[in-house]
């Protein structure tokens, strides 16, 4: 914490004439107003680590949200409602802008006769101070009653353990619905061209697809400490983070367990990214996930693992720690016609003669991804089309000790299904002035646990299952995978989920993304131990400036 306040007095002391350096909000119904200009044919920016920095663009975001002058809003309230942030303050050396975070929605499960709400009241603050210090700060409170799929989700495991997904612990609200909240918030600061840092508790994503197989923002925030470095025609990110396992007390049946807090993680990673020519760039991921006392004589953060470039399986050997090592790349080669094809590996453990030999050994981890995406698809202006097809092999993320998953807050850190999965998607977006229509079909199929199992296997899919026989220090024991060879793709309770979704919407203020929508969602769910329909509508208005998976 000491060198996390030294990096805060020396942003305090560096005030001058105001520049951006805040984050591009990470929403995809945000960004699709300006991402054809990230990925244009003839830009060579950084796509890949996201959130982006805007002073990392040649454009200025807020010149593209502005659809009219703000000259032609002559009354101060309509500027207010469809122009402009709430709060504008501006001075010669500072900007800070404020607005209402809102999602105020009602729905009906029409198969089961379920009446649903939103309720979200809420802020966001994002300043610039002199030439090199940007900050940022948001706060929802919400209430809500879900549709009977992403109720069950939420209220697996015991109450204390309710997670909304990527909102964090959810309190019962009413019997029937849940009471949840959550901030985020950091400081950025950029020293020159070259070097920026970043503070905060926030979430990541890394990739240039609707998915992540390395590093999504599907979880909870988390605190962390971001170091982006660029030159030529390099950009390479270091990202330290802190998660947490809010079950594995309780799990463990300590007494107080409830005032204990939540059991704390870490993660070291790194990014490089590197545009090989105009048109194709590849970049090359790492990271390590250890918990607290991971190794003989170890407590809470490692130093160790600080180290900025050096390849991280030496270091975790030298520290005598089996840490949760990850490696990936990802792709993106620009093709003709404002279109680009993106792709990802990621790598926990590989034995290249067991895959040649195609025994099933279990430690054969790995995932992929291959997509497309194409904008003025057909060429029709603001058209917007993606597929994308994903895999991951079960016991990918997971590990021995269930603590050290490449997981936070019961939640996967990459794809929201976990292991074991293989899904395909195509997603299209059309915009007319301030109509939107969007739509979404997800056909996807995984390998769940057995209920009522003799033995309670992990079958590669919950990564919150060890993956051997296991037993904690306080006496939880895990089964593990049920042989070391022989594993297969969808092992265990085979599942399909056909999911689709259909928006039309208008955006009252481009600023906040501030829109009047109107839903539908058809969702069928198969296994070998139950089914589920859901037929589900919903009316509103939302700012639609955060992305909530619940397309799963």
């Amino acid at each position: 914490m000491r060198f996390f306040s030294f990096l805060i007095l020396v942003f305090l002391v560096t005030l001058n004439s105001h520049a951006q350096h805040a984050n591009l909000l990470l929403g995809n119904n945000y960004s699709s107003h300006f991402n054809h200009l990230i990925y244009n044919g003839n830009s060579n920016y950084h796509t890949s680590f996201k959130p982006i920095i805007k002073s990392d663009l040649n454009f200025d975001i807020d010149s593209v949200l502005q659809e009219k002058n703000i000259s032609d809003y002559s009354n101060w309230y309509l500027r207010k409602l469809f122009s402009e942030h709430f709060i504008i303050l501006k001075g010669e050396d500072y900007k800070v802008l404020a607005s209402p975070v809102i999602n105020l929605s009602k729905g009906k499960e029409v198969n089961e006769g379920k009446n649903t709400f939103t309720n979200t009241r809420g802020f966001l603050i994002e300043g610039d101070l002199g030439k090199k210090i940007s900050f940022f700060s948001s706060f929802v409170e919400n209430q809500s009653i879900f549709p009977n799929y992403l109720d069950l989700s939420i209220r697996l495991g015991p109450e204390y353990g309710w997670i909304v997904p990527g909102q964090g612990i959810a309190r019962d609200f009413k019997q029937t619905g849940f009471d949840y909240a959550m901030s985020s918030g950091y400081v950025s600061y950029r020293a020159n061209k070259m070097f920026a840092v970043q503070f905060g508790h926030g979430k990541h994503f890394i990739g240039d697809g609707y998915r992540s197989l390395l590093l999504s923002d599907n979880t909870f925030n988390y605190p962390y400490l971001r170091i982006q470095t660029t030159f030529w025609k390099v950009q390479y990110t270091n990202l330290y983070t802190e998660f947490q396992d809010i079950n594995y007390f309780s799990n463990n049946g300590l007494a107080n367990y409830d005032q204990m807090g939540y059991a704390k993680k870490y993660m070291s990673a790194h990014y490089l990214s590197v545009n090989i020519t105009k048109k194709l760039n590849i970049s090359l991921f790492e990271s390590v996930i250890w918990r607290m006392n991971h190794a003989p004589g170890s407590s809470g953060f490692d130093v160790n693992y600080l180290n900025p470039i050096a390849m991280l399986r030496p270091i975790e050997f030298s520290v005598n720690s089996p840490d949760n090592v990850l490696v990936g790349v990802n792709g993106k080669y620009k093709l003709p016609l404002s279109s680009y094809l993106y792709g990802q590996l990621v790598l926990d453990e590989f034995s290249l003669n067991d895959l040649k030999e195609k025994n099933g050994f279990w430690a054969n981890k790995f995932g992929y991804q291959l997509g497309f995406k194409m904008f003025n698809a057909l060429k029709v202006e603001n058209l917007t089309f993606q597929t994308e097809y994903n895999y991951v092999r079960p016991y990918t993320y997971a590990h021995h000790n269930p603590q050290q998953n490449y997981a936070h807050y019961n939640q996967p850190l990459a794809h929201p299904l976990g292991a074991n999965f293989s899904e395909f998607l195509i997603i299209a977006n059309y915009r007319w002035k301030r109509w939107e229509v969007d739509g979404k079909l997800i056909f996807a199929k995984y390998g769940g646990s057995i209920a009522n199992d003799s033995i309670p296997y992990s079958y590669g899919n919950d990564l919150y299952e060890s993956t051997g026989i296991f037993e904690e220090p306080h006496g939880f024991i895990y089964a593990g995978r049920p042989s070391d060879f022989g594993i297969e793709m969808y092992q265990g309770n085979l599942t399909t989920v056909n999911l689709k979704n259909f928006n039309i919407a208008y955006v009252v203020n481009p600023k906040t993304n501030l829109k009047i929508n109107l839903g539908l969602t058809l969702r069928d769910l198969k296994s070998e131990e139950a089914e589920m329909q859901t037929q589900f509508i919903n009316f509103g208005i939302q700012s639609d400036l955060f992305n909530h998976y619940y397309d799963f």
